[in-house]
């Protein structure tokens, strides 16, 4: 169901909550809602100095959805709050928090637009924000610029990328499903494995811009993953 307004990140939105003061109410309780992607890896392993094994130690974990395997932010005790909680209520890694917290209280709306060229029909793949009923009890709040919002270096860049791994999830999702229907639990697990290895456990090199890698190995993804 498509959401009743839809934004640019150039659109303002009553997101932002002037009273904040860290109640943590979008850290808390988030199950394993808290998905990460190779770039909030990246940025996890690069500011913390610390191996993608060496964070599944105790701040994130692997979960099963539709047949992926994907990493998402551990909630734990009894309360059930995020590990990079500080005794304040406030976030230890703000300034390089995962996407999906910096896009709290917004979502996004996945779209696929069909354009007439020389050469046929041409697929454009992209989304939109919308902002997520209920998710935050200060809703609605003042009027905010969504791209400052965010607060990500080379936002088209990381939207271009954001898009092209929701359509990768997707497909490989779509794959895992079918092996699983076949009975070839085995498969699905390898593929998972060699996913993860490529995307999140093997090490990104601080030479290189994250997106050029991120490039290399999509361009190795077919041989790897299946």
């Amino acid at each position: 169901m498509t959401p009743n307004r839809l934004y640019t990140a150039e659109d303002m939105a009553r997101i932002s909550c002037n009273d904040c003061k860290g109640c943590s109410y979008c850290c808390q309780e988030m199950g394993e809602s808290v998905v990460l992607t190779p770039y909030d890896i990246y940025e996890l392993t690069r500011h913390l100095q610390k191996s993608f094994d060496e964070l599944m130690a105790d701040k994130i974990e692997l979960y099963m959805t539709d047949g992926m395997a994907m990493p998402n932010l551990k909630m734990t005790g009894e309360k059930e709050i995020c590990g990079f909680l500080n005794g304040a209520g406030r976030c230890a890694i703000h300034d390089f928090r995962p996407g999906l917290c910096r896009l709290f209280p917004l979502g996004r709306n996945y779209e696929i637009k069909e354009i007439e060229t020389e050469n046929g029909v041409q697929e454009i793949k992209g989304f939109r924000y919308f902002v997520v009923e209920d998710s935050c009890p200060k809703l609605p709040g003042t009027k905010v610029k969504i791209e400052k919002w965010l607060g990500i270096p080379n936002l088209k860049k990381y939207e271009e990328f954001i898009t092209k791994w929701h359509y990768f999830c997707r497909d490989f999702q779509e794959e895992m499903q079918q092996l699983l229907a076949a009975g070839e639990d085995e498969k699905v697990k390898k593929s998972n494995l060699s996913m993860l290895e490529l995307f999140y456990r093997k090490s990104y090199e601080k030479e290189k811009g994250f997106y050029e890698q991120f490039e290399e190995r999509m361009r190795k993804v077919t041989q790897t993953v299946k």
